[in-house]
């Protein structure tokens, strides 16, 4: 009998692999920080024995959910900004917010963020995280994700010029500065938490980049092997502004400064051309779909099944908690099919397991995490979550990948194990106070919206006042 440290048995178990089998009675078995070995609880009951047994009759059991884009800060501004279109948004409330927030507040919103994150079933989070210039709040923000055990890619981005569009002095700063930031960040943070955490780069929007600036990212890019992420056709202004500062659009400008590539996730993509979707497949490029976002902020629907039938990789993404108001990757695979069922006025051109797929095996390819993570399967990290359906919003199951998209909360999500490491257990954290935390949270959040101006944002309805 082979000793293991973790075995996982009697699970309905979504494999997401190539065939997209599920087990019936099903077991996993984790040794150090990968899957050992998976198969019926008879099989691997006659090859392993652990000191560590979940019993987990009843459950569905799925590789953890991949979170293509967040802005984990922006916790701080949930229910600042609403009724407002994203440039106003950026310039009434994330600006302010970001440009008054210190390291400590970081670490305290980025960890509300993390802790969300795992609890709605995403155990891989890719940050992008805006160009302030102070170290220490950088750090902070890595720190947090790192305490909260989530896998992670940490970006942080590049804006170069802005001033005219009200992008504040603190978030601009020449190309070559910001990027040797992020050089010396991937030298300190790659493989942080116990190898959780990589580096990466972003840009924030075109219109608050150089072409100098755009061209020394795509040289930092294949210097050091980072990948890039951008906002990319979140609204109508991207190309309006790159019509008037160079004369064309912006993917093809992007085309033009070697910006497009394989290690390109474009972030939103929601005002396309049969031009740019053609450009992205060229290129390779990747699309992270945040719908939650889009319609809170009105930006419009995103051609995504047109994008994906183009050839273009889909991944998920909540966005930040200021145009969501959460970071609830369940409630994104909801709307992300409902969304597009709506754009197509056609109900089966994305079916459950379709936007299961964007938020595992797809989303982890985006990442260039294929073989890694977002499918169980021996070898790969043990990154998975347990949904427990019995409560009256998920049941009856009938079909376990129909019940997730569908009609699980995060009430369901009972067990999240990240590389091996069970951090939530029968619903709650097992080596964190989240009620201190929280609370700690909702005073940073108020003294900072108070510094930042954006409480006055609130005068037509009056202010939350905790007890």
């Amino acid at each position: 009998m082979e000793k293991v440290d973790l075995l996982v048995r009697h699970a309905v178990i979504v494999t997401q692999n190539s065939d997209r089998v599920v087990l019936q009675d099903g077991a996993l078995a984790v040794l150090g920080n990968r899957i050992a070995a998976i198969g019926t609880t008879d099989e691997l009951d006659a090859r392993f024995q652990s000191d560590n047994l979940l019993d987990a009759r009843g459950r569905a059991l799925f590789p953890g959910l991949v979170n293509l884009h967040t802005h984990l800060f922006q916790s701080a501004v949930k229910g600042l900004g609403e009724d407002m279109a994203v440039e106003q948004w950026v310039q009434a409330v994330t600006f302010p917010t970001a440009a008054a927030l210190s390291a400590e507040e970081a670490y305290l919103f980025a960890m509300v963020s993390c802790l969300e994150n795992l609890r709605s079933g995403a155990t891989t989070v890719m940050e992008f995280m805006y160009g302030l210039q102070d170290p220490a709040v950088h750090e902070a923000v890595i720190q947090a994700m790192v305490d909260s055990g989530l896998r992670g890619r940490y970006t942080r981005y590049v804006a170069d010029t802005g001033a005219a569009m009200g992008l504040p002095p603190a978030l601009i700063q020449p190309a070559d500065e910001a990027l040797a930031h992020v050089r010396a960040l991937q030298s300190a943070y790659t493989g942080a938490g116990d190898g959780r955490l990589d580096v990466g780069l972003s840009i924030g929007v075109i219109w608050a980049m150089t072409e100098p600036g755009l061209c020394a990212v795509r040289r930092c890019a294949d210097e050091t092997g980072m990948t890039i992420t951008m906002h990319i056709n979140e609204s109508p202004f991207d190309n309006l502004s790159a019509q008037q500062q160079w004369g064309r659009n912006t993917i093809p400008l992007l085309a033009e400064c070697g910006v497009l590539g394989p290690d390109l996730i474009a972030v939103h993509c929601v005002h396309m051309t049969d031009e740019d979707i053609r450009l992205f497949v060229e290129h390779g490029v990747a699309v992270a779909y945040n719908p939650v976002s889009n319609m809170y902020l009105g930006s419009g629907i995103p051609p995504v099944v047109e994008m994906e039938q183009a050839g273009v990789t889909i991944g998920l993404a909540t966005d930040g908690s200021g145009s969501n108001n959460c970071q609830d990757m369940l409630e994104t695979l909801k709307f992300s099919a409902l969304l597009q069922k709506v754009r197509q006025q056609n109900p089966a051109c994305v079916r459950a397991q379709r936007a299961l797929d964007w938020a595992t095996c797809d989303g982890a390819r985006a990442l260039g995490l294929a073989g890694q993570v977002g499918v169980l399967a021996p070898g790969l990290y043990a990154d998975f979550f347990l949904v427990n359906p019995f409560t009256p919003k998920a049941t009856p199951v009938h079909d376990p990948v129909a019940t997730l998209v569908y009609s699980a909360g995060q009430s369901n999500i009972e067990t999240v194990v990240v590389n091996g490491r069970v951090l939530l257990a029968h619903g709650a954290f097992v080596q964190l106070n989240e009620a201190e935390l929280l609370h700690a949270a909702q005073h940073a959040a108020q003294n900072l919206a108070h510094r930042a101006g954006t409480e006055r944002l609130l005068d037509r309805r009056g202010r939350w006042r905790p007890v």
